[in-house]
């Protein structure tokens, strides 16, 4: 799976060079995750990368990002316990965002669609993690985003978006708990993001 990451990559360089723009990202990740029994709260982290921009028909583009995103959740109870276990891991992640909207070149609103794909490329620390037995953390991530964007002047692009962690984020391995063998789920929640563009 490394090694795919490591093509995906080579093509986002390539794909650029032919990009009618392309650009850097940065925001806030804000993602809170699942755990049976156990009290969740949102944990703000950022993210950082680049992006290619790629004009397909009228009012319809694509967007490619490659971001290194970190992403966490923070557990505020387990079980009957009071704990706080603040948990976050990074991942470079390709997205393919599927912009539609309307707009002139001094401003242009949008809706997008984004499937991603993630490679943990840094392993989960934690606040409090005597409370946490050994975990074995799933190296890969995939989901989907939903969500809006104004771009300005035809370089500068604010978005929001709701992204979907899909499956568990760790390995469920009685061998190795984590709250008597429950996964930790999902990292769900929201992106806000700004873009300039080249």
């Amino acid at each position: 799976m490394k090694r795919l990451f490591f093509v995906i990559a080579f093509a986002f360089i390539a794909l650029s060079a032919s990009a009618q723009q392309i650009g850097v990202i940065a925001g806030i990740t804000g993602a809170s995750s699942e755990l049976k029994g156990s009290e969740i709260g949102t944990f703000d982290q950022y993210h950082a990368g680049l992006v290619a921009n790629f004009p397909v028909m009228e009012g319809f583009r694509l967007q490619p990002e490659l971001i290194y995103k970190v992403k966490g959740t923070a557990v505020n109870t387990i079980g009957t316990d009071q704990a706080k276990v603040d948990m976050k891991v990074g991942f470079l992640e390709f997205g393919l965002e599927a912009q539609a909207g309307i707009g002139r070149e001094f401003l242009r609103v949008y809706g997008l669609l984004e499937p991603f794909i993630g490679y943990n490329i840094h392993d989960m620390d934690f606040k409090g993690k005597d409370l946490v037995d050994n975990l074995s953390w799933n190296k890969t991530e995939y989901g989907l985003a939903l969500g809006a964007g104004v771009e300005l002047f035809q370089h500068v692009q604010g978005s929001v978006k709701y992204f979907w962690n899909m499956g568990a984020v760790n390995v469920k391995d009685e061998s190795k708990k984590i709250v008597n063998g429950d996964e930790v789920r999902n990292f769900n929640g929201v992106t806000l993001s700004l873009a300039v563009l080249f």
